[in-house]
């Protein structure tokens, strides 16, 4: 009977990049938790840091802030996802000069050399986005005197959370009339959950 002998099953090479980042960001205090990385801020904020992902090694960090009293806010009206940030941003986005967009790495290399300055640049320009932001009093206040800052299709969802969380239901009932307005003639998947939101608010806060 011939021996045999058990091979190591190699991770692959984007799972291998990965780990080389997680190892990186250990020391940060940026725990990995499936997908993305978050950092405990204490008072139920957390400091998030994903990658959007080309192919199998060409990584684009994004930076942000998640809030536990936005995501609750958001359970009760059956959207969002938990752990989401509420403001988030390209890394390249926030390098005043010679911006870095993505990393590149090879398959089989030595990543370190690589991960070090992806961890460095983040640490240099992300981590003072997400200090900023951890403030909620910061955020709502910024948020609401730019509205724009905000994408289409998170904008009425946004405000409103962030108008009920401060106190002013009112608010958050224009910020969603104004979207109704808007896709008042529209039939697609975001004008119908645009609807349902509003259905599902009415009820939390008839007035």
């Amino acid at each position: 009977m011939n021996g045999g002998t058990l091979s190591s099953v190699r991770p692959s090479p984007k799972t291998d990049v990965l780990m080389a980042v997680d190892t990186a960001l250990r020391p940060t205090g940026f725990v990995r938790r499936g997908h993305v990385w978050l950092q405990d801020c204490g008072d139920g904020v957390s400091g998030w840091l994903g990658f959007g992902v080309a192919g199998s090694l060409e990584l684009t960090p994004l930076v942000g802030v998640c809030f536990r009293r936005y995501d609750e806010a958001c359970k009760a009206l059956g959207v969002g996802f938990r752990a989401a940030p509420v403001v988030s941003a390209p890394l390249g986005h926030l390098m005043e000069d010679k911006p870095v967009w993505k990393w590149t790495f090879t398959p089989g290399g030595d990543h370190a050399p690589l991960v070090a300055s992806l961890v460095a640049a983040f640490l240099k320009h992300g981590k003072p986005y997400i200090d900023k932001y951890a403030k909620w009093d910061t955020l709502a206040r910024e948020l609401v005197a730019k509205p724009e800052s905000l994408l289409d299709f998170e904008r009425a969802r946004k405000l409103a959370v962030v108008h009920v969380l401060g106190g002013n239901a009112g608010a958050a009932r224009e910020a969603l009339q104004k979207e109704t307005e808007r896709v008042a003639d529209s039939r697609d998947e975001y004008a119908r959950s645009h609807r349902a939101l509003v259905h599902r608010f009415e009820i939390a806060f008839p007035g």
